[in-house]
């Protein structure tokens, strides 16, 4: 019985200084046998954990030769300008930028373009007095699609009249006839109209054509008015 107490007694010593030895407040502490034993357990979980020891020493003496200095002092709070509920700012908001067309903004014309809008909409045959760089050129007779504040008018259906010179050099988009040389593909794509031409007087002669569309500046604007048979009708 003795032998036996024997052994188990010196396991209990062992067992007694190794945790002396991992006790961090023991001074029997052994720091390798602290690190190489599998019982080794943080007394504060939540401490700072570092990668090796230059890393806690540099940690460490930092930290000592910051802990003298005092810390910053603390801003005090700047003194705010109290305002008055008649001097706080207005607040504003950027106004949306509206998208509007020129069939939109043909809606809410007033004044004389409101009768364009109304030959729009009636689908009335207007006559257009036409000016050039010397004063009237001649008139159209066409339907009103699409106008603006600058009287540039979208016209359908026109039919043009005007006088000319007949020693003006003809544009080649104002010729009689089709050129030879153009194969029957342009021809088609080009789509220009026939003059007829007739001979008022020695030096002029009076032209006419139908195009089916045609976009008139304003500058080429004298005169808008319906023609008495139409108007009456």
């Amino acid at each position: 019985m003795a032998d036996r107490a024997g052994p188990s007694k010196e396991k209990c010593d062992n067992d007694n200084e190794i945790d002396e030895k991992l006790n961090l407040y023991s001074e029997k502490f052994d720091p390798l046998t602290f690190l190489l034993s599998n019982k080794t357990t943080v007394p504060k979980p939540t401490v700072k954990l570092f990668d090796n020891i230059a890393m806690w020493y540099s940690h460490y003496t930092r930290g000592g030769s910051s802990a003298g200095r005092g810390k910053k002092p603390e801003q005090k709070d700047v003194a705010k300008r109290k305002w008055l509920p008649h001097q706080l700012p207005v607040a504003t908001t950027k106004p949306a930028r509206s998208n509007k067309n020129v069939i939109l903004k043909m809606e809410t014309m007033q004044g004389p373009l409101a009768l364009l809008r109304k030959y729009t909409t009636e689908r009335t045959r207007i006559k257009i007095i036409t000016r050039n760089e010397k004063g009237v050129r001649g008139y159209c007779m066409a339907y009103l699609l699409a106008f603006d504040k600058h009287f540039n008018l979208v016209l359908d259906k026109v039919d043009e009249v005007w006088h000319r010179s007949i020693k003006v050099n003809k544009s080649p988009l104002l010729i009689d006839s089709v050129p030879e040389n153009i194969n029957s593909s342009s021809r088609k794509r080009a789509n220009i109209p026939t003059i007829e031409r007739k001979k008022i007087s020695k030096n002029t002669e009076e032209c006419r054509r139908h195009v089916n569309q045609m976009l008139m500046r304003g500058e080429h604007v004298v005169l808008i008015c319906v023609p008495n048979a139409e108007h009456t009708k």
